[in-house]
């Protein structure tokens, strides 16, 4: 019997026109530009990250958490840093070869599903980078305390999450330009949505999503052992939602 970890990495393996951004790969002129010294790359949605964020990456030993698709990784590795890409999609671990093998660097890829033990010691990793995905994770606790199991005293944390009052909210399919207020916090997709509307996800392939609260987002991370250094809200650029609202919250974050 599948887990709801093999469902939404089959949904990423497939993805809709709505998420092929997300998984599109940079090219070969976005690297030679990275490895120029242009440092542009998002965490949430359309903004890059500040570059005051980043230390010197050369040598740096950085865990791209969740991170597959060929889209952050290869920046990092064109600065100089050993990079390690962990993803659960086989799909998007395929992207990410395919890109290091297009511009010839080496990078460690790991299968790995991020709701589970991570498999890497203790104190491995400078520097943790982590776009939009623990909304794929049921229960976000461990995530914060296996990032603090294995990134180093003083390593930076850099983490984004939509913001849980999104998950109250579904397109309205008689007005597409409107959202409709169905669903309680906090909301868990294999338990709140109807069977109809399970049916429409799977077959637009939508990952199903968990939201979660500040409490267990900044706060987790807080009782985790890390201290919150700074914080930008993000959006897609265009979508629906972006009419009414940001949806996502990057957050940078240093072990103590």
């Amino acid at each position: 019997m599948s887990s709801y970890q093999d469902d939404i990495a089959s949904t990423w393996d497939h993805v809709n026109e709505c998420l092929v951004d997300k998984t599109r790969a940079i090219s070969h002129d976005d690297f030679m530009r990275a490895r120029a010294g242009e440092l542009k790359i998002t965490l949430a949605g359309i903004k890059a990250v500040p570059e005051e964020w980043f230390p010197n990456l050369a040598g740096k030993n950085i865990l791209a958490l969740a991170c597959g698709g060929g889209q952050q990784a290869p920046v990092f590795a064109a600065h100089g840093a050993n990079v390690t890409v962990t993803d659960y999609s086989d799909n998007q671990l395929a992207s990410e070869a395919y890109v290091a093998e297009r511009e010839g660097y080496k990078i460690n890829i790991v299968k790995a599903d991020m709701s589970k033990a991570f498999p890497f010691g203790d104190d491995t990793f400078d520097i943790i980078f982590n776009p939009v995905s623990n909304c794929y994770v049921e229960s976000i606790h461990s995530v914060w305390s296996e990032c603090a199991r294995v990134i180093r005293k003083k390593g930076i944390l850099m983490m984004a999450f939509v913001k849980e009052e999104l998950f109250m909210f579904e397109p309205d399919y008689r007005n597409e330009d409107c959202l409709i207020s169905r669903h309680t916090l906090p909301f868990n997709p294999y338990r709140d949505l109807t069977e109809e509307s399970k049916k429409r996800y799977r077959e637009e392939h939508r990952p199903f999503a968990f939201s979660h609260s500040l409490t267990e987002q900044i706060g987790g991370l807080i009782e985790a052992g890390f201290e919150i250094t700074n914080i930008y809200e993000d959006c897609d650029g265009g979508g629906l939602v972006d009419k009414y609202m940001n949806s996502y919250v990057a957050v940078r974050a240093v072990k103590k």
